[in-house]
């Protein structure tokens, strides 16, 4: 980009010569008949070249001069006189010569004019205009790092936004939080806008086994595709969007065409990927022993004694008969022998199945080094009339876990198109086609790292005395973590389409109409099998599972604006109308029991027993009128001023519609003269915010009793029939269900000083969420166990700072450094009483707690203290007595806890 605005900047230097060369020499002689002296010089930039074409003029007077290919220049002056520097992406710079004959000057680029517009809600100002907080990254600084998704290229990058990923397996769902969760109930999930049109793409399907909750819009677009991504985190910048905003708002700009001959780029990024370590567990001599031990331990306790040569691993190894009944007598007789390692064996190593054998390490059987490759291809032009971007690309990102993996092909066009000087038309449309194969990771008891973490590392891999030619432990439910790895499947697939379309009409240069239209269609098709080798498909012969949704969004966008300036005052004002529609459909089928695993789910059918089939469908709409005014005097005092009025048909019908407000003022510190004087800052600018956004996640039928099918019978015309009932699990009707609202409150500060080589950004907050949509507890009397209502509130309060530094610049070489950190603190309030999150993780429910005065996600548990160390210290426990044979009593060498009742342990 530098190359090419030198290269630029010369040819615009060279016309401007050639056209002032006749000029020039008339005004020299106009100005030696006032006795001036001839005053020459070099003009450079920050990197010491030469700066072709820049206007070198006297001031006050007519005469001038341009700088030659060598950066020269030649004018006649006054010896007192002032001449002024100016040229395209510098700043103007006044010097006044003193009595001097030559005169050299290095200019400084303005940044005013050179730094890059910054995408906002419904428009496009430049960065130093800005009145909110607003965090930029482009497309140079997402690359950096050869990311295969943007939401790695997002992590650490931007201040106050937290990028994290519950799941490290290829092609996962993320979660993005911008200052913050605002609520425990609900998502947490950021509004994103993709070349100006909401973007959503639904929740994936979930399944009993293994579930990928929430597909994330950015995994669907291919970061080679990325122009700027811009992030509004105060009210001033989101209440623009409503009640689709509280959680803050992705802006991502994809690339476009540009005037001139076609481009042609490709890429190839190739990564390697492994485990770091592996969690350390007891080998197959020390577990050995410990289930001797164990073995030992059980009969001390039931008083009984016991035989070494009963332990399941001998102390010293010897052979077993194998006893098999005979067929014709029924008899036990021995057909053969198997050795019974004892723990030492599997240190110093024995024969088995043919070779050496020390034990399993099961997490090196699961675990592999994983290479991925990217590709990306582009073609990018356009003349004066429009442009044009076609780009298409394919990502094989491989799993550390073996058989897991995540294959995406995307393809995008973006066009537009003058018609003539008052209307403009374009065209924005993509595809993206993924498959991603899961492991079973997410679940404590059955997941594939439990299976290698627990499964009996005295087995080999191999055994060929089993059906499934390797080992298997049926006793303790776990799979052999080879045979999940390979027999377990679970793939989801998914297609997307998003294509966006607009008009433009221009009126005058300063009124402008524009028409946009969205639609986003999204395809999620999740297919599993869990075959008779695998621990969940044993006990049913094969187990069976198709989930499918289609997801739908529809937009509309009608918007006027205005923008003009009058003298020392510039005024934009976007007013408009939109309206939004979601509609959905998913359905669900289940079976075992097959004759074979050979066609998998692929016939779903033959499974002949636990057989379930369900389907759902919904849709919801949000209507919104808007309107945002900027003003700006003497480009110093900035004023933003937004208003939304939204209505959802998620909402009860008295309180489906809402207002939504903000405000800023920004006063640019750096222009006035106290500060000028300084000569110190290039930008310093002070930014006050406040308003309100809101939420209405809550589920479309919220506001209705829903009627559910159950396996009830009813007596009718003499026999049982089934028939439809209230389900008393389902909550209750709410009357009156309003939206959650979020307002915050927000004071920034930007500065920029030594040539803008040093860039700070600060931002101190307050944000605080009311009303919010959760599920409040009402008498069993009424029919039903809860109902939806507005209660509770959480309040994120922090600070934010970004940095960025060039501590080294030259023509051939930049050094850049980016820094950023923030500090936020949650709280929750207004709730009845302590709330929980159940069911996490299976085994360990409820240890989040959600009480008031203490953040979102605390956990709580009880507080080690020790261990028994003598039976005096256990029968002091006043529990002791209370136990019973149902909860079996401490024993000396246990963990001892403080207190038995909920303790917070860290948050």
């Amino acid at each position: 980009m530098k190359r090419l605005h030198k290269a630029m900047t010369r040819i615009v230097g060279v016309l401007l010569m050639a056209l002032m060369m006749v000029p020039s020499g008339l005004k020299a002689e106009t100005t030696e008949m006032l006795q001036t002296s001839k005053i020459t010089g070099v003009v450079t930039d920050d990197f010491g070249e030469p700066i072709i074409g820049v206007t070198v003029r006297v001031k006050n007077a007519q005469n001038g001069a341009v700088t030659d290919v060598n950066g020269r220049y030649s004018v006649n002056a006054p010896k007192n006189a002032t001449l002024v520097f100016s040229f395209i992406g510098y700043r103007t710079q006044e010097v006044a010569i003193k009595g001097k004959t030559t005169v050299n000057v290095t200019l400084q680029e303005d940044s005013q004019m050179l730094e890059e517009v910054v995408a906002i809600g419904y428009g496009a100002v430049p960065k130093r205009d800005l009145t909110g907080a607003v965090s930029s990254l482009k497309s140079e600084d997402l690359l950096k790092t050869n990311p295969v998704s943007i939401n790695q290229g997002l992590q650490g990058k931007l201040a106050g936004v937290n990028v994290s990923q519950s799941d490290g397996a290829p092609g996962a769902g993320v979660n993005i939080q911008i200052r913050g969760a605002n609520s425990f109930t609900t998502s947490t999930e950021p509004l994103y806008i993709v070349d100006g049109m909401p973007y959503s793409v639904g929740e994936a399907p979930a399944t009993d086994y293994g579930t990928k909750s929430k597909n994330n819009p950015l995994s669907t677009i291919s970061p080679q595709d990325i122009q700027s991504i811009e992030v509004l985190k105060d009210a001033s910048a989101t209440a623009i969007y409503g009640s689709r905003a509280a959680n803050g708002v992705v802006i991502i700009t994809t690339k476009s065409g540009a005037e001139g001959k076609a481009k042609v780029q490709f890429s190839a990024n190739f990564s390697v990927a492994k485990s770091v370590k592996t969690i350390d567990v007891l080998d197959a001599c020390d577990y050995a022993n410990y289930q001797n031990e164990r073995k030992a331990n059980g009969w001390l306790f039931d008083g009984l004694e016991y035989a070494p040569d009963s332990f399941t691993y001998p102390t010293v190894g010897r052979w077993d008969d194998i006893k098999e009944p005979d067929p014709e007598t029924g008899e036990m007789v021995v057909v053969g022998k198997k050795y019974k390692p004892s723990p030492q064996d599997f240190r110093n190593g024995f024969e088995l199945n043919g070779q050496m054998f020390y034990g399993s390490r099961w997490q090196d059987q699961i675990f592999r080094t994983s290479f991925s490759q990217d590709y990306s291809i582009s073609v990018s032009g356009g003349d004066k009339k429009g442009s044009y971007m076609y780009s298409g690309g394919y990502l094989d990102q491989q799993g550390i876990i073996t058989n897991t993996y995540y294959k995406r092909y995307n393809i995008r066009a973006n066009n537009t198109r003058k018609i003539n000087d008052y209307i403009e038309l374009g065209a924005n449309i993509s595809f993206t086609n993924a498959e991603n194969r899961l492991a079973r990771t997410n679940t404590e008891t059955s997941g594939l790292i439990t299976s290698a973490i627990s499964y009996d590392p005295t087995l080999p891999l191999r055994d060929p005395e089993k059906e499934s030619g390797f080992s298997e432990n049926n006793s303790t439910g776990l799979s052999n973590p080879y045979l999940a790895a390979h027999n377990e499947k679970n793939v989801l697939l998914t297609k997307n389409v998003f294509a966006s379309g607009f008009g433009v009409i221009s009126f005058t240069d300063w009124l402008q109409f524009r028409q946009n239209l969205g639609y986003s269609y999204s395809y999620d098709e999740r297919n599993q099998y869990y075959n008779r080798w695998t621990s969940s498909g044993r006990p049913s012969d094969g187990l069976g599972i198709k989930n499918d949704q289609v997801y739908e969004s529809l937009t509309s966008e009608s918007l006027l604006t205005f923008n003009k300036k009058f003298g020392v005052h510039a005024v934009n004002v976007v007013g408009g109308f939109t309206y939004d529609k979601v509609m959905w459909r998913s359905k669900y089928l289940r079976s075992s029991k097959y004759p074979s695993d050979g066609n998998e789910e692929n016939n779903i059918g033959a499974g002949v027993e636990g057989r379930e089939m369900t389907s759902d469908r919904g849709r919801s709409q949000l209507m919104s009128y808007l309107v945002r005014g900027n003003y700006n005097l003497l480009d110093r005092y900035m004023l933003t001023f937004s208003f939304r009025r939204d209505g959802s048909s998620r909402l009860s019908p008295l309180d489906r519609w809402s207002n939504f407000y903000s405000g800023a003022l920004a006063w640019r510190l750096s222009d006035e003269a106290f500060i000028k004087s300084l000569n110190f800052f290039d930008n310093l600018k002070l930014r006050i915010s406040a308003g309100q956004t809101g939420s209405q996640s809550v589920s479309p039928y919220a506001t209705r009793t829903v009627l559910t099918a159950k396996d009830n019978n009813y007596p009718f015309a003499g026999s049982l029939e089934n028939g439809m009932a209230q389900n008393r699990y389902n909550a209750a009707a709410p009357t009156l269900l309003s939206w959650e609202t979020t307002t915050q409150y927000d004071i920034g500060l930007d500065a920029s000083f030594l040539n803008n080589r040093v860039n700070l950004v600060a931002d101190v907050y307050y944000k605080k969420t009311e009303g919010m949509l959760m599920d409040k507890m009402i008498s069993w009397m009424s029919g039903f166990k809860q109902i939806k209502a507005n209660f509770g509130n959480v309040t994120n309060k922090g600070v934010e700072v970004s940095l960025n530094v060039i501590p080294v610049k030259t023509r051939s070489f930049m050094w850049t450094l980016d820094a950023n950190i923030s500090f936020n603190k949650n709280e929750i309030g207004g709730l009845q009483a302590d709330h929980f999150i159940p069911d996490l993780v299976w085994g360990f429910n409820n240890v989040f707690l959600m009480r008031n005065g203490h953040p979102i996600g605390t956990l709580y548990g009880y507080v080690e203290d020790g261990f028994y160390d003598n039976e005096a210290e256990v029968r002091a426990d006043p529990y002791y007595k209370n136990a019973t044979d149902a909860k079996i009593k401490s024993m000396v060498g246990e963990i001892k806890y403080k207190l038995l009742c909920l303790q917070r342990l860290t948050h």
